[in-house]
């Protein structure tokens, strides 16, 4: 159901897309916030590559009929993501996103020592951002979108994927005509010891 949910909302956002490029002038489309980008000609295609840090988080685990309540807190956590995006104009864009993290997550329960194991997300999601020019270099932006995200801790008998609500917001610094450094953070609404990321990369316009 998770899978066809994100299949449903990226065709949505696909035909969107679709009809809204064909209402705005090539010179709209060029554009990536209410005012034209003069620090370089922006094309609709574009990706971005970058390093991720994730912040950790305290993630209470449920008692069961066969296993006591456990704390799982993640520790900082180091990844990559990609992300593909597409310009629509007047500012807006969307995006089809991944990221990949690995972490060490501390399980507590009471009256036993603690245990530490390494775990691994993989998360996917479809965006749609809002960037503004505050001068010929300088974009900020935010996105909401929904995130599909697997979590794997083998150690724990974890192997599971959530879905949720994801916002982010961020710095585009301009550095040539297709070249752009980008900075981001991002949170979800989905539970976990991963907690939220910091995002550091470069931006590549076709």
């Amino acid at each position: 159901m998770k899978i066809q949910k994100f299949l449903y909302l990226s065709v949505a956002l696909l035909l969107s897309t679709t009809l809204f490029a064909t209402e705005v002038s090539d010179e709209e489309d060029a554009s990536r916030a209410h005012i034209e980008a003069k620090h370089h000609k922006e094309g609709n295609l574009y990706i971005v590559a970058k390093g991720l840090i994730s912040m950790g988080d305290t993630y209470t685990e449920e008692a069961t009929n066969t296993e006591p309540e456990a704390k799982l807190k993640g520790d900082t956590g180091q990844g990559f993501g990609i992300d593909l995006g597409y310009r629509l104009g007047y500012g807006f864009a969307t995006e089809f996103d991944f990221s990949y993290a690995h972490t060490t997550v501390t399980k507590s329960v009471s009256g036993e020592a603690d245990v530490r194991a390494g775990a691994d997300y993989y998360s996917y999601g479809i965006d749609l951002l809002y960037g503004y020019h505050l001068n010929e270099e300088i974009v900020v932006f935010a996105k909401v979108g929904w995130e599909i995200e697997k979590e794997k801790i083998s150690a724990f008998g974890i192997n599971g994927t959530n879905d949720g609500f994801a916002y982010a917001a961020g710095l585009e610094y301009g550095l040539s005509q297709q070249w752009a450094l980008v900075g981001e953070y991002e949170g979800s609404l989905i539970d976990g010891p991963r907690g939220n990321n910091v995002f550091a990369g470069v931006s590549y316009t076709f």
